[in-house]
């Protein structure tokens, strides 16, 4: 069985270690944070992950020979493309200034973005280090939930109080939102939804990474394996945000038939106490959570979501194919609460259609790479990672995702680690086939440091 046990630091300085920072990056430093002068496009994790984009662009337009891909890279360029004309044509036309500005810059978020996806898919070489990745975005995921529960304990944010060096606030840090007496916590994002969105996109790739199989010369202990899973869970059960709990419910159906009969009544018996612990120890807890998902139809969120059909309806009848232009759509307009509808609006049904197939090509890719791996080191994480890929589809149907900044950035990281579990996957099967030459990973992908 090949060994992916450890903390992965055999191999020093590779694609994955960068890709580590830049998770770092998105999720622990707070997206009110930003490079002076740069606004919205400004956050160090954005301003990485553009730099991710055009390391990816380089070794692409110096490769001296033919390497694996996958269809996920194909539509995520028709994607791009799709953006691009549509931005064409919005700058094409009398619009405010404000307006043109804002398209800049979500068009280059797009390209940031999409340098996540992109780095993520080429660098990683080896089904190990791909486990590696997902070991640490899990760990990270477990320390933002960790603020979370602290947030949620202590009533206050506390990354208020931070002051970074080199960086500005670009918008006030809020002190927390609170829902029937509860703080809801927002860990380092902007809104506790996107905080929840994100921590519903984690948990299947913590639980994943602790189910699997381990290397007998691991020595991570079981607490050290499932931490980050009880941390997110912990932190979802305290939440009071809906979409966490939709997240959490979409990643147990998913990952349900993956598992075992003595997986699926371990994960059930936690689920049962870990609900009793956060009932009993938080009075008043289950009817805030239960009042989620009750009395609805005085429920002006929900009202103001219906109603958003209608009017996203209207705009696209005005530029059906193309939209308005990306970003165009300003908050001050209406605020949809729904990706999706708000995507139709501005690039149109071709650039929402181009979304959602680069959506569900990574959920193929994934499915894909599970069905034909058998290493139970790796396959169950390759199940984590696309379960995390459906629930952030999911719930961008629930919120205006990419009005944020940490949420699309973690779900194209996701995707980019769903196509590299199966162009990884090829890789590793045309290396054992005898007679035929293993394909040899650029350079810069392998090492950017010389090991010890």
């Amino acid at each position: 069985m090949p060994r992916y046990g450890g903390s992965g630091l055999g191999v020093v300085g590779d694609g994955v270690t960068v890709l580590t920072v830049c998770v770092v990056a998105t999720l622990a430093i707070p997206s009110q944070f930003v490079v002076p002068g740069l606004g919205g496009v400004g956050t160090p994790a954005t301003v990485l992950w553009l730099g991710c984009g055009l390391w990816w662009a380089w070794e692409r337009v110096h490769r001296v020979r033919s390497e694996p891909s996958t269809p996920l890279v194909g539509a995520l360029v028709v994607f791009l493309g799709v953006a691009v004309i549509s931005f064409s044509t919005a700058i094409a036309r009398p619009a405010a200034t404000a307006e043109i500005g804002v398209a800049t810059m979500t068009l280059m978020l797009y390209v940031a973005w999409s340098g996540a996806l992109l780095l993520t898919h080429d660098a990683i070489w080896d089904p190990g280090r791909l486990v590696v990745l997902t070991r640490r975005v899990a760990a990270a995921g477990g320390g933002i939930a960790l603020l979370g529960i602290v947030q949620f304990a202590t009533g206050r944010s506390w990354v208020d109080e931070l002051q970074i060096p080199g960086l500005v606030t670009i918008r006030a840090i809020s002190e927390g939102y609170v829902r029937d007496g509860f703080t809801r916590p927002a860990g380092t994002s902007i809104h506790p939804i996107e905080y929840g969105a994100v921590l519903g996109m984690l948990l299947p790739l913590a639980l994943s990474s602790a189910m699997a199989a381990r290397d007998p010369d691991d020595e991570t202990s079981t607490l050290g394996r499932w931490w980050p899973a009880l941390a997110i869970a912990t932190a979802i059960g305290v939440s009071s945000t809906r979409s966490a709990l939709i997240g959490l419910l979409v990643a147990l159906v998913v990952l349900f038939p993956t598992w075992d009969r003595v997986q699926r009544l371990w994960v059930g018996l936690a689920l049962v106490l870990g609900s009793a612990v956060v009932f009993v120890t938080v009075p008043g807890m289950v009817g805030t959570t239960l009042g989620l998902f009750t009395g609805l139809d005085g429920d002006t969120s929900l009202q103001s979501r219906v109603d958003g059909y209608a009017v996203a309806a209207d705009y696209l009848s005005r530029d059906t194919l193309l939209g308005r232009g990306p970003g165009t759509f300003l908050p001050r307009f209406r605020i949809f609460d729904n990706q999706y509808l708000l995507s139709s609006v501005e690039i149109g049904v071709v650039g929402l259609g181009a979304l959602l197939l680069v959506a569900l090509t990574a959920i193929g890719c994934a499915l894909a790479a599970y069905l034909r791996t058998t290493d139970p080191q790796v396959r169950p994480v390759v199940a984590g990672i696309g379960a995390g890929v459906v629930v952030g589809t999911i719930l961008l149907a629930f919120f205006d995702g990419f009005s944020f900044p940490m949420m699309p950035s973690v779900w194209f990281l996701l995707m980019g680690m769903a196509g590299a579990s199966l162009r990884s996957s090829r890789i590793q099967r045309s290396a054992g086939r005898p007679g035929e030459e293993a394909p040899v990973p650029a350079r810069s992908w392998r090492r950017l440091l010389p090991t010890r």
